[in-house]
């Protein structure tokens, strides 16, 4: 059998790479904010971003398509717990949502909250993306 023609590779080579943008989209948090609400409950508002994870697939456009389900989870997590591993309380929200880039959510616990300085929340969406730290408020 004979090797393809150098010519050919290289332009096999070149369209592929042309054509395909690597990673994949998922949510992200671009923007969280907390604040103590009257009754003691804990309120975080959250603006989604969408983000490319590198070497995951192609992109496929998902952070844009209509109805896409998204889970976005507040985690609050002692201040020396580097590794955040062993989570104190969680308050999650998944819905519906037309665009993920730019929708806002609130989460809300359901319950009062210490205002305990030593502890901080990890609020994100997905794994894979931009996760953001705030301070107990």
């Amino acid at each position: 059998m004979r090797p393809w023609p150098r010519p050919i590779l290289l332009m096999l080579l070149v369209l592929t790479a042309a054509g395909c943008e690597s990673g994949v989209e998922v949510a992200g948090v671009l923007e969280a904010t907390a604040s103590r609400l009257e009754d003691g409950r804990v309120s975080i508002a959250v603006e989604l971003s969408c983000d490319l994870v590198q070497g995951l697939g192609r992109a496929d456009g998902k952070c844009d398509a209509d109805g896409d389900r998204v889970c976005v989870s507040a985690r609050w997590y002692a201040a020396d717990d580097t590794l955040f591993a062993s989570p104190l309380k969680t308050v999650e929200q998944c819905q519906e949502v037309a665009t993920i880039r730019g929708t806002q959510l609130t989460l809300t616990s359901p319950e009062a909250m210490e205002a305990d300085p030593r502890q901080r929340i990890l609020v994100r969406a997905d794994p894979l993306a931009t996760s953001i730290i705030l301070a107990n408020p």
